[in-house]
């Protein structure tokens, strides 16, 4: 616990970019991090958990998934009751009124407790980023006595996978960002193009792949741990997003995700579990997990507030308490877009295992019960504990299939798709016009990764946050075109960095 407070400490210092008189003043600190640390195997050890803990720090340090993974698609719409608290700022997510969600104006305090501020704060993340690097300089530079040339590649294959995963989450929330992989860095810097910046985390990511386990003999590490899987599936979603931006290489980015799920596929260490083990699957670390970030209240692994859970918005009694407060969600989806989803006549076991009797309501009895598997005791305000899941095998079985759809491997991309909705037990896809099944395979993974962070990233890399049909508030292409699809960056990013701009869209 003691090395893992002075680690953070340190991290925090390093990377703190304000108040200072360099970009990153991490000079005093090159003793400390470098002569404390790294001198043996369980060193390494410990500072690679405290990497995987920061990413959680920064990831849970406010409704992140949540708002701008979910509610920014519209989709979600605020329950006329609930504990007579305001929320609205659900509302402002999903219109892009923004600003007003990072600047809190008067008449809102209910608001701070969220800290939603930390959605235009880019901080935390490079606090991982600094420490994926040192970790990578200081293994390379050091001779460590009881750490074997296979295991220190393994970990700075790991440290690369969660530098990757890191600048991943902020080129979605942010586009351009400062890109760098020099340990104790100082310069200031400029923003770089996002689609440079996967295509640089594509490349080094791509480069340690074979130093990374399939499967662990440990099974605490499933899902929890950096895996080949996890590395695979991360590969898949960054040339994803490059392929939506970047329409010269378009094809290309296509290829390399069908390729990659193929592997993924084909390596057997992963599966679907049948849906009855929807709770195995969301409480994390299962087979089916790619990456996971570890809630554990037992070991005190949480976020930074329990309202930032993803089902915080979703559950009431009896899965969330004290019944007095929770006798309604906070939100709910809309019935329309969940009829559009699930059509009805069409059978499909997510309806029987996360949903209830109300699924269609819209006044506040709504449920979603995807993380709530088991009924909480007792009377604490709680949330269950799941982990957060980032990837998992289903949502990469549907880029692969999105991919071969949009590299007209028509029959194979079917093929692909009806692998979810055999689990689901639900009706085959047949077939139709390839722009049919390319917005089936959508339609698939709406419903498959709901509430799990995906849908409006999904929707700005696919161009469909321009369409009512998939988001409630759409963007028009001049505003899309203007980046009115990011986050605000809070100012303090100017600071002693003359290169820096902030995102013009947030500007007006």
């Amino acid at each position: 616990m003691l090395r893992r407070f002075i680690y953070i400490t340190v991290c925090l210092l390093l990377c703190s970019q304000y108040g200072c008189k360099k970009f990153l003043n991490v000079e005093p600190l090159d003793r400390l991090s470098g002569n404390t640390f790294f001198k043996s195997a369980k060193d390494v050890e410990d500072n690679i958990w405290d990497i995987y803990g920061l990413f959680r720090d920064a990831t849970g340090s406010c409704p992140l998934f949540a708002l701008a993974g979910e509610a920014r698609g519209g989709m979600l719409a605020m329950s006329p009751k609930g504990d007579g608290a305001d929320r609205t700022f659900v509302e402002y997510v999903a219109k892009n009124d923004l600003i007003p969600v990072i600047y809190r104006p008067a008449g809102k305090e209910f608001w701070d407790i969220f800290d939603l501020y930390m959605l235009a704060d880019w901080k935390p993340f490079y606090r991982v980023i600094q420490a994926c690097n040192i970790l990578i300089y200081e293994v390379d530079r050091r001779v460590i006595p009881d750490l074997d040339e296979a295991r220190k590649k393994t970990y700075k294959a790991e440290a690369i996978f969660m530098r990757s995963l890191t600048y991943f989450i902020m080129v979605r929330l942010w586009g351009d960002v400062v890109y760098y992989t020099d340990a104790y860095h100082e310069a200031p810097l400029p923003r770089e193009k996002m689609v440079n910046v996967m295509n640089n985390c594509i490349t080094d990511l791509t480069a340690v792949l074979e130093e990374l386990p399939w499967t662990f003999t440990e099974p605490a590490y499933q899902g929890a741990r950096t895996s080949r899987g996890s590395a695979v599936g991360l590969l898949m979603e960054m040339h994803m997003w490059n392929a939506g931006f970047d329409k010269s290489a378009a094809q290309q980015h296509y290829r390399a995700t069908a390729e990659l799920g193929d592997q993924l596929i084909k390596s057997g260490a992963y599966m679907l579990l049948p849906m009855e083990e929807s709770f195995t699957i969301f409480k994390g670390r299962s087979r089916e997990s790619l990456f996971d970030i570890v809630i554990s209240s037992n070991y005190g692994e949480g976020l930074a507030e329990k309202w930032n859970d993803l089902s915080e918005l979703v559950v009431h009694y009896p899965y969330k308490r004290p019944a007095w407060n929770h006798q309604y969600s906070f939100t709910y989806f809309r019935a329309e877009y969940l009829r559009r989803l699930y059509p009805s006549g069409v059978p499909d076991a997510r309806i029987q295992m996360w949903f209830d009797s109300q699924m269609f309501a819209n006044d506040g009895t709504f449920m979603f019960l995807k993380y709530n598997s088991l009924y909480e005791q007792g009377n604490e305000d709680v949330n269950v504990d799941n982990n957060l899941i980032v990837l998992r095998y289903a949502g990469a079985v549907l880029l692969r299939a999105e991919a071969l759809a949009e590299l007209g491997q028509a029959d194979e991309a079917i093929r692909t798709m009806n692998m979810i909705r055999q689990r689901a037990r639900t009706t085959l896809y047949q077939g139709g016009t390839l722009q049919a099944l390319k917005d089936a395979i959508f339609t698939e993974r709406a419903k498959e990764l709901m509430m799990e962070g995906h849908y409006y990233f999904d929707l700005v890399r696919t161009g469909r946050v321009m369409s009512q049909q998939w988001c409630y508030y759409p963007l028009t292409q001049a505003q899309f075109d203007n980046g009115g699809w990011t986050w605000p960056i809070n100012s303090a990013a100017l600071d002693n960095n003359p290169y820096m701009q902030l995102n013009n869209y947030w500007l007006r």
